[in-house]
């Protein structure tokens, strides 16, 4: 039995966690064994995040409030729509990205394998821009497609896109 537990350690409040540009790193994969990180996020009303791909990681999504739009497989990939309690699983290797058509904020939680993902976030904090973050950060084997974003804002009526201008 493991003695060096505690409540301290095990259980993250709400409001906890480490907030880089709205993402809350719950857990860090390092405290479990390097195997997942846990993090919570939202998007707001009209907002896109930007369709890219994992080499590292797979993830999987888990839709707290509201509704999004989900694209799994690039452009001739699945489109399907997650309400609040639906989970989405995100394979490495497969482009992906999401949005919110509502009116109002969805907040989720985002599970992805190892400490890579949480690396990026971490790493993209003091980056002013999503812009930044796609041309500095290929160490992390993320790809993005931002050629694919204009498009993706004019078709489904979207405003914005996370990260840019935050």
């Amino acid at each position: 039995m493991t003695t060096n537990l505690s409540a301290e350690k095990l259980l993250i409040k709400p409001g906890e966690g480490q907030d880089i540009k709205g993402t809350i790193i719950k857990v860090r994969a390092g405290d479990l064994g390097n195997d997942f990180s846990i993090m919570e996020a939202q998007i707001d009303p009209k907002q896109l995040l930007a369709p890219h791909m994992h080499d590292h990681e797979d993830q999987a999504v888990f839709v707290i409030t509201g509704e999004l739009e989900f694209e799994v497989g690039g452009e001739d990939g699945l489109r399907f729509t997650a309400g609040a309690g639906s989970y989405v699983i995100k394979p490495r290797g497969v482009s992906h990205c999401f949005w919110n058509l509502r009116s109002e904020t969805a907040r989720y939680i985002e599970l992805s394998g190892r400490s890579n993902f949480e690396d990026f976030v971490e790493d993209s904090e003091d980056d002013p821009s999503l812009v930044t973050t796609i041309k500095a950060k290929p160490k992390y084997g993320i790809t993005f497609f931002p050629h694919r974003i204009p498009k993706l804002l004019k078709d489904n009526g979207l405003t914005s896109v996370v990260g840019v201008g935050d």
